[in-house]
């Protein structure tokens, strides 16, 4: 089946949706050959990935997760994700992580799933770790933990174990400097399916990617955005300094919009060296010692999502309720709970 999909992709032609289930449970198979694996994987990405390709690998991936108890909601709430795409390689402070515990102070349920960096110095686990999180927590220990904490970090190869067979293929592709569907499907894999979303990407071709991806998994409330400095540099985040182009339940480009004051920088103030200065900004964020660019990128982005969940009507509100969050130390004693919840379950 590899074969013939890998001919068809060289073909330029799309693969069906009826043949995705069978491709990967080829890709999973811990006996195949790796350059058979390699060279479909390389030609899918040569020719492009469509979004019905990525949803149709989502649907078939999803169930071989890791069980877990939830699916979309918590508590009658929905569940959020901001998980986004990496590989951009910018080795800035990780400000989706950032936004956990600001969102879990505004009683937003947190399921982010993640992994290590791979292009950049400090991936979400890595800070975490740096910030005194256990990363590894169980699928049991997922609602305990929302319950006690009001977030949890679902550690994307303990609940995806059959990536490993498909990790020798990848890393013959990224020694090649090139990446695979697999690269993209992240955001798209977390098994407790949340009903909301906010994914930043780095690449403007892929917003409509995504959001028409999310669309086909049935997603309730999401966004996908690109958002770039003012020097055009591409961050995965939603910018307070450049132009945003999002899709999904927000139409349009947004910045104009939102009402709040500009601010001038750049998002070279929020360079750091590795995950410890990324884990130590943040602390200083949330400890309400940081004043500046950085408190203003993750209120925006914090803001953004909690429009995008439904806990507010307008972005200039949740930009507030998340400064609050700060301002009272509430986001401080998420951090701290979800610190001790992991140390007492690890």
């Amino acid at each position: 089946m590899l074969r013939e999909a890998q001919e068809h992709c060289q073909k330029g032609l799309d693969i069906e949706s009826a043949m995705v289930p069978a491709l990967v449970a080829e890709l999973l198979d811990p006996v195949l050959a790796v350059s058979s694996k390699a060279d479909f994987l390389k030609a899918l990405s040569a020719k492009g990935e469509t979004e019905h390709e990525l949803a149709a690998f989502a649907k078939a991936l999803l169930p071989r997760a890791v069980p877990t108890s939830l699916r979309g909601r918590f508590q009658g709430k929905a569940l959020f994700d901001c998980c986004g795409t990496g590989g951009g390689g910018l080795n800035i402070v990780n400000l989706s992580t950032a936004l956990m515990p600001v969102l879990a102070a505004c009683a937003v349920p947190v399921v982010k799933h993640g992994n290590r960096g791979v292009t950049k110095k400090s991936g979400s686990a890595d800070v975490l770790e740096a910030l005194g999180i256990h990363i590894n927590i169980k699928p049991d220990q997922i609602e305990p933990c929302l319950e006690a904490c009001g977030m949890v970090f679902l550690m994307a190869p303990l609940y995806h174990p059959t990536f490993k067979n498909v990790a020798e293929a990848r890393k013959s592709l990224a020694h090649e400097g090139l990446r695979s569907i697999f690269n993209l499907l992240g955001p798209l894999l977390n098994p407790c399916l949340p009903e909301t979303q906010l994914l930043g990407v780095f690449h403007s071709h892929h917003v409509e990617l995504f959001q028409k991806a999310l669309h086909s998994l049935d997603r309730d409330r999401f966004l996908v955005v690109c958002g770039t400095d003012a020097d055009g540099t591409a961050l995965g985040e939603v910018s307070v300094t450049g132009t945003n182009q999002a899709q999904g339940f927000l139409q349009k480009a947004f910045k104009e919009d939102l009402g709040l004051r500009k601010i001038s920088g750049s998002y070279q103030e929020l360079l750091v060296n590795s995950r410890d200065e990324s884990a130590s900004r943040i602390m200083d964020f949330l400890r309400g010692e940081e004043k500046g660019f950085l408190r203003h990128a993750i209120l925006m982005n914090a803001a953004v999502a909690l429009q995008v969940h439904g806990s507010v009507e307008v972005i200039s509100e949740g930009y507030g309720q998340a400064a609050e969050a700060i301002d009272s130390g509430a986001a401080l004693k998420a951090l701290e709970r979800f610190q001790n919840f992991s140390t007492a379950h690890s």
